[in-house]
């Protein structure tokens, strides 16, 4: 340790730990998660933001009407987004109280809510591990994750990160260092299971969590079983009855549909093995994934053999930290599995949660290795942090224009038709209407019965006066879902008669207010490299 003497006090240690070094541990893990998002709050909305904020006129209601509306199910019935998950209206209810539409204060209040989250993982990784080193290398590795960009930079997916918050805290609670007096604690992990359960319905998995992470470390007597195995119970039937009551009144969510059940097994098998790579690895970043084909019979046997794995793991005593870990990188996604049919089957956001196991792999990592090599450790935890942040910065620039993230879809997954007919639209928009015509025909090439690329190309070709090639499209498009019936209301009033309609603008006038469409020229050299490559 002589080595070190010129750090601070609190860093030149890393064994033990006092409130004073959790707090300035905590504050650095804060500093620095705010520090690979930043950017973001220099980015105006994008994406579905147009539909979940700048567009959603209820969050101009009072908070006690949209409380009531949204356990009346009524929120669902006005067609309010994101009306099964009210902790995210009353989120946007405040930014737009505070904010009005102002994206950098969106923005800033999610980048607030990730570097909370990054504080907590910090405190769970302690709570786990009784270790000032590991809680320090948790919290850095998952303030510092690439794969996070989507949930950090795009105020749409708050979600997310809402309900990470509340399993997150539940299971700092829950392993928190036992005291004398613990007669609430099980009632306040309960309350942020529920808060979570009221962000989005992935927080299901929870109590899988927690179980996990049991095998890291058991948790204090006080907690269990006591009150919270019954709770668990009572909770779960409450969050249930209240969602199957309001999805009768309406479902938001789209879902894909499949030939058979044991398809949907094979995806699923699939999608948990991808889904432990991803989170034992959140550097790699994507913002669209194409659609995959049918999942092969050989996903079983890796499937059955992990589980071989897991069980090797279940027999030494010695290896139930790392079995708990790899336990929390499965379940973490699991609702997003294709046994619950998510219409998109991948998708960053499924692996944000699931990150978190890696990020406890590192703070176990970092214990194991400060007592010998501190200086080394404090080497190694800052060189990952510089790169982590930069990395971040990239990962968050795919958000900040409809260019970057349409022509970064594309290029990341050339076989999405919805990123070729998104590209096109954001390039009629832009003036391009020949680039605009070829990528809309990309995309159908891929997908002919493609709604959304159908009503790009007929939109196009209404921006051009092309009245007529346009009803021909129209008269093809089938509508599979509301949204696509919307849609092609849209165009067939433009389309529709009177001949004197400015058909033009009439198209225009449906660019969503506040769209961020980037630097023009960028987009048009963009556009024509992807055509070429593609």
């Amino acid at each position: 340790m002589n080595g070190v003497a010129w750090l601070p006090d609190w860093m030149r240690s890393l064994e033990g730990c006092s409130r004073q070094r959790l707090s300035r541990g905590g504050l650095l893990v804060a500093m620095l998660a705010a520090l690979a998002y930043l950017p973001s709050v220099g980015y105006g909305f994008i994406y579905d933001d147009y539909w979940t904020v700048v567009g959603n006129q209820h969050l101009d209601k009072s908070l006690s009407t949209l409380l009531r509306a949204a356990g009346s199910g009524r929120s669902v019935q006005w067609g309010m987004p994101d009306a099964t998950r009210p902790a995210m209206g009353v989120s946007l209810w405040f930014d737009r109280e505070l904010f009005g539409l102002s994206a950098g204060g969106h923005h800033l209040h999610s980048l607030a809510l990730y570097a909370l989250l990054s504080v907590l993982v910090f405190l769970l990784a302690f709570a786990l591990f009784r270790s000032f080193a590991a809680a320090l290398g948790a919290g850095l590795a998952f303030a510092v994750a690439p794969l996070h960009a989507e949930v950090a930079a795009v105020v749409n997916y708050r979600e997310d990160l809402l309900a990470a918050l509340g399993i997150v805290a539940a299971a700092t609670l829950f392993f928190w260092p036992a005291r004398r007096d613990e007669s609430t604690r099980p009632y306040l992990v309960l309350g942020l299971w529920f808060y979570a359960l009221l962000s989005k319905e992935s927080a299901l998995v929870a109590p899988m969590i927690l179980a996990a992470l049991s095998l890291v470390r058991r948790p204090a007597r006080s907690v269990w079983p006591g009150v919270l195995p019954l709770g668990t119970l009572v909770v779960a039937a409450l969050w249930l009855n209240w969602r199957f009551g309001v999805s009768v009144l309406g479902e938001q969510i789209p879902q894909a549909e499949y030939a058979s059940w044991a398809e949907r097994g094979l995806r699923s098998v699939r999608f948990e093995l991808i889904s432990l790579g991803r989170s034992l690895l959140p550097v790699w970043t994507r913002p669209e994934y194409a659609s995959l084909p049918a999942a092969h019979w050989l996903w079983l046997p890796a499937g059955v053999a992990l589980l071989g794995v897991l069980a090797w793991l279940a027999r030494r005593p010695n290896a139930h930290r790392c079995l708990g870990l790899l336990l929390v990188a499965l379940v973490a996604p699991l609702i997003s599995c294709a046994i619950f049919a998510p219409v998109n089957e991948l998708a960053d956001r499924y692996w944000f949660l699931g990150s978190l196991a890696a990020a406890l792999f590192v703070g176990w990592g970092a214990h194991g290795l400060r007592r010998r090599h501190a200086l080394l450790t404090l080497g190694l935890l800052a060189a990952m942090s510089v790169a982590g942040i930069v990395a971040c910065w990239s990962a968050a620039s795919v958000w900040e224009s409809e260019t970057n993230l349409w022509t970064s879809a594309v290029s990341s997954a050339p076989r999405s038709p919805r990123a070729w007919a998104s590209l096109s639209r954001v390039l009629r928009i832009a003036g391009h209407n020949e680039l605009a015509e070829q990528t809309a025909e990309r995309a159908l090439a891929i997908q002919p019965d493609y709604v959304p690329g159908q009503v790009a190309l007929a939109l196009n070709r209404l921006a051009t006066g092309d009245r007529s090639g346009a009803r021909r499209v129209i008269a093809a498009i089938v509508p599979k879902s509301a949204l696509h019936r919307d849609a092609l209301k849209l165009v067939e009033r433009c389309a529709a008669p009177p001949a004197d309609l400015d058909v033009k603008k009439c198209v225009q006038n449906n660019v969503p207010e506040g769209f961020v469409l980037g630097d023009k020229e960028q987009l048009r050299a963009r556009a024509q490299h992807l055509l070429a490559v593609q």
